[in-house]
Parts: C-alpha cells; structure tokens; sequence
C-alpha cells in the first residue's frame, strides 16, 4: 500500500489494519490496483485476467469491482439518452467511492461506452488517484450499423456480405474517438483505442496496461499531471485534424475543468480559422444561441438555411416525428435535453429519406459530419433556460456558416418573458 497517496486518518487505519492482520507496515512498495469492469462481465473478463497477472507481475495487488454503464441502461430503455450527464455524475461518485472504500493507489477503467468512461475518469481525478483506461476494443457505431442494415434491405449487401464488411472495414477503425484522445493524453495504452474487440493486440495491451499502471501508482501519477494546457491544446488540434469527433472533445472538456483548466467554448473555432485554410468547423452564434454552437460541413452541405423551429425535448421524439412524415419542407429541428448524445443517427435517416437539403438540425449534443446542415454543442444548453432552451414551435431560424451566424426573429425581450415563465427547464435531471 502507498501510504503517500491517503490522508493521515486513513495511514492510520490502513496501518493498524495490516498490524491485526500480520502484514508488514512498511509495505509503501506494494500499491494495491482496483480493476472496475464498467462493461459487459463476460466480454471483459478476458481482459481483466490479463490485467491482473499484468500488475501482478510488479508485484502489487489487484481486486475487480464490477460497475453500471450507461450502454446497457440505454439498451434497456433508449429514453435514458437524456440523463447521460446525471449518468456521468453517477459513475464519478462510484469511482470516487471505490477509490476510498479499498484505499486503492491506482485505478484500471475497462470500458467500451465514453460516457461511463468520462464520469469514472472524474472520480479518480477528485480522488487524486492514479489511472488508466482500457477500452474494450472497436466495434461499429450505431450510424455505421444503421448504414449496412440500409444496404442490405436495397439488396446491395446480403446478410453474410453485411457481416464481412462489418468486421474487417468498420472494426478496426470505428472505436470511439474519445479512447483516441484519452491515448493522445496518456490516460489509455498506447495501441487501445485502435485494438480490434477480443484480439491478441488487445489482450496483450492488457497485459502492459496492467503493468504500467503500478507505476503510475509508484510514481503517483494522477491524471491531473496529464489535464495541462498543453494536452488541452493537443486534443483540439487533432479534433481539428479530423482524427476526434466534437462529442469525445466536449466530453474530455468536462476532465479539464474539473482540473481547473479553462476550456472557452469558443476556443475550437478560433483555432479553425487559424491553423486551417479552408475550415470544416465553423462556429456560429447569435440571438438563438447566446454561447454559440458549431456547425461540420461537407462540399455538398447547404450553406445555409432558413425555416420554422419544430421543438423536441428528446431524440426519441424527434425521430419518431420524422418517420411519421409530419415534417414540412423548410422545417429546423430543434432537439433539446441532448448534452452528452450523439444525434447523428437522426441525420442518417434524414438522408435516407432524400432530404438533406429540406431539414436541419439544431442541438446541445453533438452530431458528426454527413451532409444535413446541424448545428451542434450549442450552449447555454437546455438547462440554462436562456436563448436556446426557449425556442418555440414556429419561431422563424436562420443558420448561415458563412457569416458564423444563428439567429431567431424573437425580439431580446420576448425571450426574456419566455424565461420568466419557463420553470422546467431551470431544474437540473437526476435519475
């Protein structure tokens, strides 16, 4: 046990613990790692072995707490999209908890959801904890999985072809894009973020992840000596260069932050301008969106456009409005409680229904690159009930990526009664 890590109470404890079990006090070179599976038991339990015979090669100890994540909750009830952030908050007190009950000196995270991830990173930050992240390995993403299954009801693709293109173009390069910054950074194994599922490359990145988070736990390296202003530059520039998507670069923002790290809103468009000459993320703001948001765009995304708001308070209900065909030509979707969702797959449909040029979409959670003209990340988000969470059905929006502008035709002092009736939207959701 690294008694360096604890407070004077808990050297205490821990001392007059090894005393009454026969442990020798002096055992600073024996820190003990916890192993929080926070993924399906039997996908991971492969690697958690790997894990333990990895730390205990140095000669620490290891024990494995098995943790919720948010993939299963949403595979049970797709609604739980809204209570990603509460989810977050959840799994950092967790790890907090996990941290102190066991007096662990470094952490392991086995994940495969960036949600869990992020909020179990949080909690070994509060707890100044050493830690590392070991993704589970690539798989395909809802969009790429929602494209093949396009494919093969056309009758472009059969069933056992769907499965081939599945497995050797998309696995290999579809993890999330938030492992690859946690990489980038030093909080994941060099080679996880790309490791095929179940492969040898990943069984043995277990192995070395096992053994290097002994020492970080030896040289009590928590993840605040890697959240710098210079990693925090570093992740905004490979999100610029196309290798990370807006959702994993406002997640790791939330890390920074609680690190003391200033990360403005408007520091990624800056950057965009600066180091990029022809921008794919431009950042808009205006009098829909007091902080701003940003919009991704390809050569053939509309460059601007004009239309009614039609207002819904989650994913679900967007998509099941789009599907219904009630959507006119000209119509902005405005999907509101979507901090920490991705509503990319909503876009896909969209265009799979030949109308990209027709609708777009406005949001505070993330969409990725297709070609429906989205704004993104648009903030304050819902909760703040400022401009954007009092936009109404039927208030005329105005997007324009050229000029960086969102606006609505609402006078400032509309809004502001908007605000004063609006109750809702100024409590926070918690499971």
């Amino acid at each position: 046990m690294n008694f360096n890590t604890l407070s004077p109470t808990a050297k205490m404890l821990k001392k007059l613990g090894n005393y009454s079990t026969g442990q020798p006090v002096a055992s600073n070179d024996v820190p003990n790692i916890a192993i929080i599976n926070a993924c399906d038991i039997l996908e991971g339990k492969k690697l958690v072995e790997n894990l333990v015979c990895g730390i205990k090669s140095q000669g620490a100890s290891a024990f494995v707490h098995n943790a919720p994540y948010f993939g299963f909750c949403n595979k049970i009830n797709p609604l739980t999209a809204k209570y990603a952030e509460s989810f977050r908050r959840v799994s950092a007190a967790t790890a907090d908890a996990i941290i102190k009950s066991n007096m662990a000196d470094g952490v392991v995270i086995v994940a495969d959801c960036d949600i869990t991830t992020a909020g179990l990173l949080h909690g070994c930050l509060t707890a100044n904890c050493p830690a590392l992240v070991l993704p589970l390995g690539a798989v395909a993403p809802y969009d790429t999985a929602l494209k093949i299954m396009g494919k093969v009801t056309r009758g472009e693709l059969t069933t056992s072809q769907s499965e081939d293109v599945l497995r050797n173009e998309y696995l290999p390069k579809s993890q999330s894009t938030y492992f690859t910054l946690l990489e980038n950074i030093g909080l994941c194994a060099a080679g996880a973020s790309t490791n095929k599922r179940a492969s040898g490359a990943q069984l043995l990145c277990a192995l070395q992840t096992g053994e290097k988070v002994v020492q970080y736990a030896k040289s009590i390296l928590s993840p605040k000596k890697f959240l710098t202003k210079n990693t925090y530059t570093q992740v905004v520039e490979l999100t610029l260069a196309g290798k990370a998507k807006l959702d994993a670069l406002d997640l790791i923002y939330k890390l920074f932050n609680a690190n003391d790290i200033k990360t403005p809103h408007e520091y990624l468009g800056e950057r965009a301008v600066k180091t990029v000459p022809t921008p794919r993320i431009v950042r808009t703001s205006g009098s829909a969106c007091g902080g701003g948001g940003y919009v991704q765009y390809l050569d053939t995304t509309p460059p601007s456009f004009s239309g009614k708001a039609w207002v819904y308070q989650s994913l679900e209900d967007a998509d099941r409005a789009l599907l219904g065909g009630s959507l006119p030509s000209g119509a902005v979707m405005v999907l509101l409680n979507c901090v920490d969702t991705n509503v990319t797959a909503l876009a896909h449909a969209i265009i799979g229904m030949g109308r990209e040029k027709e609708i777009a979409i406005v949001t505070d959670g993330t969409c990725d690159n297709t070609g429906v003209l989205a704004v993104s990340l648009c903030r304050p988000d819902s909760l703040a009930n400022e401009e954007f969470a009092n936009i109404q059905n039927g208030d005329a929006l105005e997007i324009d990526v050229a000029k960086g502008r969102f606006n609505t035709s609402i006078l400032s002092k509309d809004q502001k009664a908007r605000a004063k009736r609006n109750t809702t939207k100024k409590q926070v959701i918690y499971f």
